[in-house]
């Protein structure tokens, strides 16, 4: 699903600034699926000149007008079009898997360090990730709470799986490299 078809997905449940819409990305889906400012704004001028949304200025004093977007039924229709489209499968951009990768040209004593490094960010974006799913779990349907469960679980299972490994993996080089 591309940003344009979250965003209004998002605009189902009523009226948002783009300001709004960055928040919603980042604390309701942003484990799976994030997007910057740089991608939201762009994707809102095109889904009005596409008829799918309309925007309204609120005059405010001392600070900048704030632009409000709302969904038209057009956009709704395409929404749910887009829903019923069959599935693609993840693309999977992980900046600690491609460290790791690139770890064994490194001293054993860097690749402990990145491991660990690895391991306590898996930590850290867990705790983050529950702490935000506690905080907003009374206002999730049954399936926004399993799309937060399904990311926990994977960050488990990836801490899980380092804290398996370490070891493994860190003989192995060490021993590589004094052979």
């Amino acid at each position: 699903m591309d940003v344009k078809t979250i965003i209004l997905g998002f605009l189902n449940d009523g009226e948002m600034s783009g300001y709004d819409i960055k928040q919603f990305f980042s604390n309701s889906i942003g484990f799976f699926y994030d997007a910057s400012f740089g991608a939201i704004y762009p994707a809102l001028r095109k889904l009005e000149e596409e008829g799918l949304v309309t925007k309204r200025e609120i005059i405010q004093s001392g600070k900048p007008n704030k632009i409000l977007y709302s969904i038209t039924d057009s956009g709704k229709e395409l929404f749910q079009k887009e829903m019923m489209t069959p599935i693609q499968p993840p693309i999977v951009r992980s900046d600690m898997l491609v460290k790791l990768f690139f770890a064994g040209k490194r001293t054993p004593q860097e690749q402990e360090k990145l491991f660990d490094a690895c391991l306590q960010h898996q930590k850290d974006l867990l705790a983050h990730t529950a702490k935000s799913r506690a905080k907003l779990a009374d206002g999730m349907d049954e399936f926004q709470q399993f799309s937060w469960d399904y990311s926990l679980h994977y960050i488990q299972s990836t801490v899980q799986f380092l804290e398996d490994n370490k070891d493994r993996l860190l003989k192995k080089t060490n021993a590589e490299v004094k052979a």
